[in-house]
């Protein structure tokens, strides 16, 4: 029989980034490979495990390609005296630490399986998962807030005319309308990170279509393209600015701006944009008071989530997206984004360890796994000691 051992926590990455720990290849050392865009994440999670380690968690990082059954991988990786070591075992944990979507079937079939027990538990609320993953989702709850959204059914040229009319309406009857240029932005229904986002100008359904037809399995949306290099000034210039907020539960747990590279108009790190730390107070008040009433209506109170903005030129404030996976890694070269993206990791790793202490007392509790109280996972009284951590970089 193969052993199994028991963690605390799993981080389960995508596949389509880490590599598994089962992998047999001597080239295959760290769980990013060396020379991919994602081999920073090996210091990140590196980090992660060690500050688990420091505050009494058993942790392991593996991949959705692992995945083998309820809360179970079929390997994992450790993080030992600064190196990663490959575990070819099984590992299991009530406790999943979810970096992974479902963009595909099979991963969709793997997270099913992972969570198809009510005592794995995932560090993301299901609900609000579902609804920051769906950029449609999304601006139907938050329409209010939002830029309109339409989707397009399918890759037929008919569909994006469809699509272009019924989001000619929508700007039509917007209170704001002169926010909006005449250009579109395409985008991934279901993807982050600014990958497979397009701009578009006036009158180029071909284009549009042509694009559709070459990415059949992706579902798109189409937007207004909001005029908004001149709506927020950093350092005395204006520039094409999103600003997040990061949220546990109604706690504003950091902040910052991401600033769009000259002729980009996204403003994601990955897609070249600069990320700067902010504090709180220089978030304009009515982007921190929209961003209240949205934490209110998705009334989560121990979930971790991301609300991006943007500011009109005329000063208009629209919500861009909401994520409940923002990332933790940071700029190498900038020593206050390692700084302060330390002290996020430390921040979730401290409501790892609550909700470890919760759960174990919840099946102490429980006659069986189906009266867990879950509302205990709910409570809000911890927040302000999670934000005086004072645990070392």
């Amino acid at each position: 029989m193969n052993k199994t051992t028991n963690f605390d926590v799993l981080i389960v990455y995508s596949e389509k980034l880490a590599n598994s720990a089962g992998c047999g290849s001597k080239d295959i050392v760290t769980p990013f490979s060396y020379g991919s865009a994602s081999e920073s994440y090996n210091l990140v999670y590196g980090y992660f495990l060690k500050i688990c380690r420091q505050n009494n968690l058993t942790a392991a990082f593996t991949t959705s390609a692992d995945i083998i059954g309820k809360g179970k991988c079929q390997s994992y990786w450790l993080f030992k005296r600064n190196v990663w070591i490959k575990i070819p075992e099984i590992g299991f944990a009530n406790l999943i630490f979810d970096k992974f979507s479902p963009t595909t079937k099979n991963r969709k079939t793997k997270r099913d399986l992972l969570f198809s027990s009510n005592k794995v538990k995932p560090f993301n609320n299901p609900y609000l998962f579902n609804l920051c993953f769906d950029k449609q989702q999304t601006y139907e709850v938050l329409k209010s807030f939002s830029i309109p959204t339409v989707t397009i059914k399918d890759s037929t040229r008919k569909s994006v005319i469809k699509a272009q009319k019924l989001l000619k309406e929508k700007i039509a009857s917007h209170k704001n309308k002169s926010d909006f240029s005449q250009q579109l932005v395409m985008k991934d229904r279901f993807g982050a990170g600014g990958v497979n986002v397009y701009k578009f100008g006036h009158n180029q359904l071909e284009k549009i279509t042509a694009l559709v037809k070459k990415h059949k399995s992706i579902s798109f949306i189409i937007q207004p393209f909001v005029k908004f290099d001149k709506g927020f000034k950093v350092q005395n210039s204006y520039m094409s600015t999103d600003i997040r907020l990061i949220y546990l539960g109604k706690k504003i747990v950091q902040t910052y701006i991401r600033m769009a590279k000259k002729g980009d108009f996204r403003c994601n790190e990955h897609a070249g944009g600069l990320l700067k730390y902010i504090p709180g107070n220089e978030v304009p008040g009515e982007i921190t008071a929209i961003s209240k009433r949205i934490a209110a209506i998705l009334n989560k109170k121990s979930s971790l989530f991301a609300l991006d903005f943007i500011i009109s030129n005329d000063g208009n404030i629209y919500l861009l997206e909401a994520n409940t996976g923002p990332g933790l890694d940071w700029n190498l070269s900038i020593k206050e984004n390692a700084i302060e993206a330390k002290k996020l990791i430390r921040i979730i790793i401290k409501e790892l360890g609550r909700r470890k202490n919760m759960l174990k007392r919840n099946y102490r509790k429980a006659e069986t796994p189906s009266v867990i109280d879950t509302s205990l996972i709910e409570e809000e009284q911890y927040l302000p000691n999670l934000l005086t951590t004072t645990q070392t970089n």
